[in-house]
């Protein structure tokens, strides 16, 4: 049977970058001077709440009640911020006040910002905090409607809502109809080109090939107007689709940062950077924990266009990042993380002139400007790309068969290959790894590498002079090779190849 709390509780939760921790709501309605207080360390958009619900309660039909209004949110050593945390606010005065009638024992889970009319409206974060409660035993939860696409990319199940008026009906027994929320995909391809466009590069088309099939990083480096800069949207083109879950992920980084993440894409994510980008562009905002281009590249590709003309201390910033794929936030002292699992894929020049791959001595820089040039990428940074392609400009005959239709639609062969290679990489590995994203223990049984591959593989690493992570990642790179031809195990004709696009010259 209905009662009357003189104490209301329900649930919401609250995201702190990329984690979220549901929250408690306790709302206490005593006799005296009107006040309303909100404790639990909250920021001013939950203590300036008082104006908005009193507003939105007029406008729906609804009274503020006299008296002492307290609202405790949980826990209360954790600071909070967002508007989100308005409807079960609202909710709970009203159960305590007796204008809405709780049933006995019910567990409600309630989020989304009151506008003055009443209306209901999403936050940013929503996909995080529905993944969170998904799974959690609540006899109702109730949304903003508009959070739709975040509720069904989250796989949340719930009752969704327009306005404060609306939830007259959802307690009475029977307007309350749990239900899943659909979402559309846009299938539209974006912008992207077959790689069959790319004439006369044959060596890099293979990279490009190797690259996306193991997750590798590389570096194209050639005379300008060779296809380099095509290169980012042709490797998208050949990468799967993102499944579920990292559309999920994927999805909660771009809503965090506009707020609206309504055209949704299961296509790649492509960040594309230039030379005057900022570290703090790439970590993101540790005041807001907003994620920066690493974060928003996870699943997809960093693409650093003109390489040479960035500063090094960006360059030395992405050590880090490349080596463990995930980005670090602090904020007042507690480390907030965020995945960033991506392909970087960096272009650049040769030289200042740009002509120094090209036949015919057609380069005019001497020797001291091409080591300037190039000095601003560092070794550490170059030994975290595992594959690096030179290009040149192409042949009259090629330019010619750039606009004809012949071998379009080569992007198609090259994505079932890569496909194939993530299939065969997870089963072998588990958990969703790949060729480069393995961990480094136990590379040689679990890549299967005979002992005559990896003793060629020791050799030709010290006649490069590789070094220990350069030797690993060619290991990994050849393990790719194989994966391509089908191959149970690494020969010593995929460790020869994979060495080929180790040799740098940069």
């Amino acid at each position: 049977m209905a009662s009357k709390p003189n104490v209301a509780r329900l649930y919401s939760c609250f995201a702190n970058g990329t984690e979220s921790t549901v929250s408690m709501i306790e709302v206490s309605i005593s006799p005296g001077i009107p006040t309303f207080s909100v404790i639990g360390l909250c920021d001013s958009s939950i203590r300036e709440s008082q104006g908005r619900l009193k507003s939105a309660f007029k406008s729906s039909g609804f009274s503020m009640p006299k008296g002492h209004i307290t609202i405790g949110i949980s826990p209360a050593y954790m600071r909070k911020a967002g508007s989100s945390f308005d409807l079960p606010m609202a909710l709970g005065i009203l159960f305590a006040s007796g204008q809405l009638y709780l049933p006995s024992d019910a567990k409600i889970y309630a989020e989304g910002e009151l506008s003055l009319n009443g209306e209901l409206k999403g936050t940013p974060g929503a996909c995080i905090r529905l993944k969170t409660v998904r799974n959690m035993d609540f006899d109702y939860k109730i949304i903003p409607s508009c959070e739709a696409s975040s509720a069904g990319i989250a796989c949340f199940r719930g009752q969704s809502i327009n306005s404060l008026s609306e939830v007259t009906y959802l307690f009475d027994g029977n307007g309350y109809a749990e239900s899943e929320f659909p979402y559309q995909i846009n299938t539209q391809e974006n912008g992207l080109i077959d790689i069959s466009a790319l004439k006369g590069q044959e060596k890099t088309k293979r990279a490009l090939l190797i690259c996306a099939a193991g997750f590798h990083n590389i570096l194209l480096m050639g005379s300008p107007g060779s296809g380099k800069t095509m290169a980012g949207k042709i490797l998208s083109g050949i990468m799967p689709k993102l499944s579920p879950e990292e559309l999920s992920d994927v999805y909660s980084m771009n809503e965090l940062v506009s707020g609206d993440a309504s055209l949704i894409s299961d296509e790649r994510p492509v960040r594309i950077i230039g030379p005057n980008i900022t570290t703090g562009k790439l970590i993101g905002n540790a005041a807001s924990l907003t994620p920066g281009e690493l974060a928003l590249a996870n699943h997809g590709i960093l693409f650093a266009d003109e390489l040479p003309l960035y500063k090094t201390e960006v360059l030395d910033f992405l050590r880090k990042p490349l080596e463990e794929r995930r980005v670090q936030l602090v904020k007042r002292g507690n480390m907030y993380s965020f995945d960033s699992n991506f392909i970087f894929l960096g272009t650049g020049n040769p030289c200042k002139c740009g002509l120094l791959y090209e036949k015919g001595n057609k380069c005019r820089c001497n020797e001291a400007e091409i080591k300037r040039y190039l000095s601003k990428i560092t070794g550490p940074f170059l030994e975290r790309i595992d594959i690096f392609s030179e290009m040149r400009s192409i042949s009259g005959a090629d330019m010619a068969s750039i606009y004809t239709d012949e071998d379009k639609g080569e992007s198609h062969n090259y994505k079932e290959i890569v496909e194939r290679c993530w299939r065969t990489e997870r089963a072998r590995y588990g958990d969703g790894y790949l060729n480069a994203t393995f961990p480094d223990t136990d590379i040689k049984d679990s890549m299967r590498i005979s002992e005559k591959a990896l003793k060629f593989a020791s050799e030709l690493s010290e006649k490069e002079f590789f070094s220990a992570r350069g030797f690993t990642r060619t290991l990994r790179v050849a393990r790719t090779i194989a994966d391509i031809k089908e191959a149970e195990d690494v020969t010593v004709e995929d460790i020869s190849e994979a060495v080929q696009y180790r040799k740098r010259g940069v």
